[in-house]
């Protein structure tokens, strides 16, 4: 009933155009073997860990009844409280979202994407943030189908609909509602883009040359829309070096429509989609999927069929990869062959790109047939537990992972194993400032800051997310930079 009940709100929400390549979708990302339950709760005797210094957030109340509530996943299944996204200003939501550097732990991207996308409470300013966050995660038919919840009847409401319409490649509908009420946009350049294909291209292209004629575009867009209205003037299009961390939307789409696209592998996530399609070549599908399941915004078994969709084409980076996963999916489906070469293979190329979790996730089922690990096969073992990371005793998997990696922690090891079994003197909310906090908490862990993820713990824990805490304690481990 859960998945049926999910899929069905997915269907309504998402786009059709949209499904057979978005990056992400509820019931896809609900559906993944690593996702660990929020219904816990916490002992509220003894004390706190010993020495945890917490940085404050100032939490607050958004002011008024708040009634209206967005997402597309429902209260009962995400298990997110329906007031999390209301106790910080939305400014300060997006400089907290912002400062998280780079993908953290599966666990914890896990579950702020579970946040982004559940039904909570919130105005449609704190629903913004929501949004530019999946956006900057890579989730665009995500966001465009959470935005899509909402009215679109303002400059800057439709600034971000535009931007993530064209991103998730939903512009009809778009340019027919801008062709119809101009004033939501100041986008002189849209507005010529959006008559060109929902409107009178006569139109579009007397109001290019008269936009043009008093300045209204820099050089570049001038350029791309004199080509995208006469396709005849791309064949000589000389275009300037692009700004990867300015690039619009907009200018991305146009470049892409003259036959001079841009490459995504170094421009900003929220791009990478459009290289999931069957329009790039093997080795740019590859190389999106891997940007978007490291931060959890691909599910992992998309990402497995990207390694699998074809043979190797040449050697290098990419395609090394491809075979590695390609070798180590084939004995895999036999537990009789013992996968201990073609394991290292994989995890020497994989453990350093943010790819080990998602691919054992997609292949959870496999490494449970061939039992639990020996003590020989470290990096079955490892692989299994990032799979599945509750599968086993938590204390017991924690001393193995310490002997295999006893330099993750190092000195503070002892501390974290202690502190899980004190329990919590005072509980704090389940609340967007104290998640995102800990989050912040872990990235700082990654960076090389340990006394950092003992805080983290902490805060988790304090939430009453013990299992949680105890798998991003095995992941930490096993995923830690070397140092």
């Amino acid at each position: 009933m859960r998945t049926a009940t999910t899929l069905a709100l997915i269907l309504l929400t998402t786009p059709l155009s949209a499904q057979s390549n978005a990056p992400i979708s509820a019931i896809d990302w609900l559906s993944q073997p690593g996702l660990v339950p929020l219904s816990e709760s916490s002992s509220i005797i003894g004390d706190p860990t010993n020495g945890a210094v917490l940085d404050e957030i100032t939490t607050i109340e958004l002011e008024g009844s708040i009634t209206k509530s967005y997402g597309l996943i429902p209260t009962k299944i995400s298990k997110i409280p329906i007031n999390f996204w209301t106790d910080v200003d939305p400014s300060t939501l997006i400089q907290i979202i912002g400062s998280l550097s780079g993908p953290g732990l599966p666990a914890a991207n896990d579950l702020l994407l579970r946040a982004l996308l559940a039904e909570t409470l919130g105005d449609e300013v704190v629903l913004g943030v929501r949004v530019r966050a999946l956006i900057d995660l890579g989730a665009v038919h995500a966001a465009y189908s959470l935005l899509g919840q909402s009215q679109i009847d303002n400059l800057e409401s439709f600034a971000l609909f535009s931007e993530v319409a064209l991103l998730s490649d939903n512009i009809e509908q778009m340019c027919r509602q801008l062709n119809l009420a101009r004033h939501l946009s100041n986008n002189e350049a849209l507005q010529v883009y959006c008559l060109a294909r929902e409107g009178s291209w006569d139109t579009a292209v007397l109001n290019f040359f008269a936009l043009r004629t008093i300045g209204a575009f820099s050089p570049t867009m001038s350029e791309l829309l004199a080509a995208d209205l006469d396709p005849e003037l791309a064949d000589t299009l000389e275009l300037n070096q692009v700004d990867a961390f300015s690039v619009s939307a907009l200018e991305f789409k146009l470049r892409g429509s003259v036959g001079q696209p841009l490459a995504t592998q170094f421009l900003p996530l929220k791009f990478a989609l459009s290289d999931l399609s069957s329009k790039a070549d093997w080795k740019q599908q590859i190389e999106a999927a891997e940007r978007l399941a490291a931060v959890g915004s691909l599910p992992a078994a998309k990402l497995l069929e990207k390694y699998q969709s074809n043979r190797r084409l040449a050697s290098g980076d990419v395609w090394d990869r491809a075979l590695a996963v390609q070798k180590l999916d084939s004995v895999l489906a036999d537990p009789i062959i013992d996968p201990k070469t073609e394991l290292q293979a994989f995890w020497t190329l994989m453990h350093d790109r943010k790819l080990t979790s998602p691919l054992a996730q997609a292949w959870a089922n496999k490494l449970r047939n061939f039992g639990v690990a020996s003590e020989g096969d470290s990096i079955l073992f490892q692989m299994q537990i990032l799979a599945n990371a509750n599968s086993l005793d938590f204390d017991t998997t924690m001393d193995r992972l310490h002997s295999l990696r006893p330099q993750v922690l190092a000195a503070n090891y002892g501390t974290l194993m202690t502190q899980f079994k004190q329990e919590i003197a005072e509980t704090i909310p389940f609340r967007s400032s104290n998640i995102l906090r800990a989050m912040k908490k872990v990235s700082d862990a990654l960076d090389g800051n340990n006394i950092a993820f003992l805080e983290a713990i902490f805060l988790y824990r304090s939430m009453g997310l013990t299992t949680l805490a105890q798998q991003l304690a095995v992941e930490f481990m096993i995923l830690a930079p070397d140092r």
